[in-house]
């Protein structure tokens, strides 16, 4: 898959839905006039403590969505934000010219109190996009991207690779999480959760603010469909630090600013604004003050959206760069509700008011459990500066490694740890993984052994990976447990398990892995997987890719790697 990067991709129509109205006019209008969307929120169904959060109407959507019958919540969000996208919609959604991307950390995760074991199919986050998609008679296959808090940016600038290779003509990218008992007790957990509202970037933030949400957008390479708001460019890094924490120094962040600067042609003096990540956790907002100052970006005007939204997690990448575009248009910078004094090791150009802004180019941030970072830079459409046109790339793929561990009759827990005496290579955080990541990670230790990686820069090495399941296995270990608790309670050590990125993010750490790293969600292993990773070579992102298929649900698994490169590189 070759990408042409002088082809422009625009953004086009979109919709949002979320704790401040149903849809993208109705959220901006509440923006404008400093209302949030988070507030205290009392619902035995998802915590038995009041807690601060933002939660869609639900009189609203149900009066919305009364004709769909059979239905999640959440597929109802998607349906509904869907469907607005399609009535500006020049095309039929049928048209095998238009693709879907789908983001999200947990989709019907809600499901999973009425029935854990075994799960039922509402729960795999193909068949709730599969059914979604069926409601339109689309026929052709979603994209499903599960990549934690960068979900909705990678799902992005994902679109804007399937236009620029020609595979689509369209892509409708639509991304939603939900506020769910499972998600809320694994935060309060790890103590992140703010007793008020979140105040990023302030010298008291104590938490996070946590939100749901869904939003849609059209990515189009047609001028007239469009916003004149052009996607300019995007990057997926790694930090190769920690699983739950972020980088101490910014430099994954860093990497990804810089690749998406790069890929945008445009330095960082360019950068008009930018919308933050700005979570209000302690660790992260201290790691993103590094990583923009270490581009020269502080003084660019930033702000972070969650105090409206709350943190929507897989929507989240979506919804703000929806709000992002509306900025760029409009001329302003949305104020950073609860900013009165800087709390990060570097100085940022934060206001708790609203103000006039005049540039061409917005930035826009995400970052993620796994280490996992993502950085979009939207634009005015105006650029006529094309980049040189890349050498041609010889098309012959080398598989330097191939392996694949399935059942051998012994069981996982005896096979795995059979595996892991045999490479001789000791690491007493393998015993406290999932089982997922023990997984990918024996397969990622096998694959790279005796390979001689030193040859290779970390920001060039990248890992792709899907399965069917995500990380259902741990999904039901947690809902178990909070399910077991006379008083409302998670374990950390497996919360964080409960995204399918995490083994990315353990492979990444193993092996100083700092390159693109993306978790898919297919029906099974098919070409999608390794098209995608040779697209990475092709277009110069990675030159040395591990990919494959990461499958694990009660007793059944299988890992199926490949490590690829050019021949000619």
């Amino acid at each position: 898959m070759g990408i042409d990067v002088n082809k422009k991709v625009y953004l086009g129509a979109n919709y949002i839905v979320s704790s401040l109205g149903f849809g993208t006019r109705e959220n901006m209008a509440a923006i404008e006039k400093y209302c949030l969307g988070v507030a205290c929120l009392n619902d035995n169904a998802i915590s038995s403590h009041p807690f601060f959060a933002g939660k869609i109407d639900d009189n609203r959507l149900a009066a919305k969505t009364r004709h769909l019958v059979g239905f999640t919540r959440l597929e109802k969000l998607f349906i509904l934000a869907l469907e607005n996208i399609h009535k500006t919609f020049s095309a039929d959604f049928a048209d095998p010219d238009v693709g879907f991307v789908f983001s999200t950390t947990k989709g019907n995760i809600d499901e999973l109190q009425k029935n854990a074991v075994p799960p039922n199919e509402k729960l795999f986050l193909f068949s709730m996009a599969k059914r979604v998609l069926q409601f339109f008679d689309v026929r052709q296959d979603p994209i499903v991207i599960s990549n934690a808090c960068i979900s909705g940016v990678s799902a992005i600038i994902l679109g804007q690779r399937f236009i620029q290779s020609g595979k689509y003509k369209h892509v409708v990218v639509v991304g939603g999480d939900l506020l769910s008992r499972f998600a809320v007790s694994g935060f309060l957990a790890f103590r992140s959760v703010s007793p008020s509202v979140c105040r990023p970037f302030n010298a008291d933030r104590d938490g996070l603010s946590m939100g749901e949400a869904c939003g849609a957008l059209l990515l189009t390479g047609e001028h007239a469909d469009a916003l004149k708001i052009e996607i300019c460019g995007g990057a997926i890094t790694n930090d190769a630090n920690h699983i739950s924490a972020p980088s101490r120094t910014g430099d994954g962040l860093s990497l990804a600013i810089s690749e998406a600067l790069k890929q945008s042609r445009i330095s960082a003096n360019d950068v008009g604004f930018i919308n933050a990540h700005g979570t209000a956790t302690p660790f992260n907002d201290e790691m993103e003050s590094k990583a923009i100052h270490s581009l020269g970006l502080e003084a660019a005007p930033l702000n972070s959206l969650k105090p409206y939204f709350g943190h929507t997690l897989g929507a989240a990448g979506i919804v703000e760069t929806i709000a992002s575009a509306y900025q760029l248009r409009k001329g302003k910078v949305f104020a950073t509700p609860g900013f009165s004094q800087n709390g990060v090791p570097f100085p940022l150009n934060i206001s708790d008011i609203h103000l006039p802004i005049d540039t061409r180019y917005g930035l826009k941030l995400a970052s993620g459990f796994g280490g996992c970072n993502a950085a979009l830079i939207i634009g005015k459409a105006a650029r006529n500066n094309p980049a040189p046109a890349p050498e041609p790339a010889n098309s012959e793929i080398n598989i330097l490694k191939k392996i694949v561990i399935q059942p051998d009759g012994s069981g996982f827990p005896n096979h795995i740890r059979a595996l892991y005496k045999k490479l001789d290579k000791p690491n007493m955080k393998f015993f406290k993984m999932d089982n997922l990541s023990k997984l990918g990670y024996i397969a990622a230790e096998m694959i790279f052994d005796e390979i001689g990686m030193e040859e290779y820069e970390p920001q060039k090495i990248a890992v792709v990976l899907a399965n069917k399941s995500a990380s259902l296995d741990t999904d039901i270990k947690h809902q178990q447990i909070i399910d077991s608790q006379s008083k409302e309670g998670a374990s950390p050590a497996v919360f964080v398990y409960t995204l399918p990125n995490i083994v990315v993010g353990e492979i990444c750490i193993r092996h100083k892995i700092q390159g693109e790293n993306s978790f898919f969600i297919r029906p099974q292993y098919d070409n999608f997987v390794r098209q995608y990773a040779e697209s990475l070579l092709y277009s110069s992102v990675a030159n040395l890719v591990l990919c494959g298929w990461c499958e694990l649900l009660h007793d059944d698994y299988i890992a199926d790697f490949e490590l690829l490169k050019l021949k000619n590189r």
